[in-house]
């Protein structure tokens, strides 16, 4: 079977399962977190190919955690429903700085008691990891969640339905855009291209590209907010945000991958997906997007 043919089988399965689960909310928690935890585990495959000695482990232990601490309200409810009651008032989010105290803590205990060579690497390898890819998929998540927050402190009178719907077309549109963004790049790049960004991480990469996936970006959330009923909510200026953030971030977030794997001579952060390389390929602009939409929504909102 050919590459497109692997890429196009992949699309169709993947991207409906994908697609549902982005409308249910413990679904998509656990989803996020396999994600990271395939991604994070990745990352560490690329650290070890350098030689280096990470704490896979506890890594991605941390790393899970970390996502789950973007669970919000319905992580409030998972506890209650296990009977560990935790206040209402307590922002799930501020667990991070003690998640990263305690990791470093045992990290450092761990490297400690191993007394591998490289300490200072390892320990800095095993929590960027963490950091990079626990963020990422937390914030992917946070995004989600954010919608079903908003809603509960702002319009008690909007229905379960509505929530679901609006929060998951946003998630929708976030993913579709970064799609848009990345078609746009390669095509225009392809035929126009010609003053590169840079060459050393990424040859083929142009600024012509680039600019061209940033006006798609734009121009996609522009068109999606005024089109679908469940965005209506959405401002103007929003919606440019979010394509700025798409056009800009996302394509920094495919330049910080591709520095890694050309650092370690790697195409591919590995062949788990037929035609699509690994995890983190796939999710590289994710871990720049999202957790910067998140900070966006809860500073300004919708």
């Amino acid at each position: 079977m050919s590459n497109l043919s692997q890429r196009i089988l992949v699309a169709v399965v993947g991207i409906p399962i994908v697609v549902l689960v982005i409308f249910k909310p413990y679904s998509l928690l656990g989803l996020a977190i396999i994600f990271a935890l395939l991604a994070v585990h990745e990352f560490y495959n690329l650290a070890k190919a350098k030689g280096f000695i990470p704490q896979v482990g506890i890594g991605m232990a941390l790393t899970a955690l970390i996502v789950l601490t973007f669970g919000g309200m319905h992580l409030h409810d998972l506890l209650a429903t296990l009977h560990i009651h935790v206040g209402a008032d307590v922002e799930t989010t501020a667990l991070v700085p003690v998640l990263l105290i305690l990791g470093t803590i045992v990290t450092l205990m761990a490297e400690l008691f191993k007394g591998y060579p490289n300490p200072l690497v390892q320990v800095s390898v095993t929590l960027g990891g963490a950091l990079y890819i626990g963020l990422g998929l937390g914030g992917f998540y946070g995004v989600h969640e954010y919608f079903y927050i908003h809603a509960a402190m702002t319009r008690l009178d909007i229905s379960p339905a509505q929530v679901s719907a609006q929060a998951g077309y946003f998630t929708i549109l976030l993913l579709a855009s970064i799609w848009i963004c990345d078609s746009a790049a390669y095509f225009i790049g392809r035929s126009f291209g010609r003053h590169k960004i840079a060459v050393r991480v990424s040859p083929n990469k142009s600024w012509e590209g680039g600019i061209a996936g940033l006006i798609a970006a734009i121009a996609t959330w522009i068109i999606a907010i005024n089109v679908l009923d469940s965005l209506a909510e959405v401002s103007l200026t929003t919606a440019i945000a979010m394509g700025l953030i798409t056009g800009v971030l996302g394509q920094i977030g495919d330049f910080a991958e591709s520095m890694f794997k050309r650092d370690v001579g790697v195409k591919d952060s590995s062949a788990l997906i037929p035609g699509h390389g690994g995890v983190l390929d796939r999710l590289d602009s994710i871990l720049f997007i999202f957790p910067t939409t998140y900070v966006y929504l809860h500073l300004f909102g919708i």
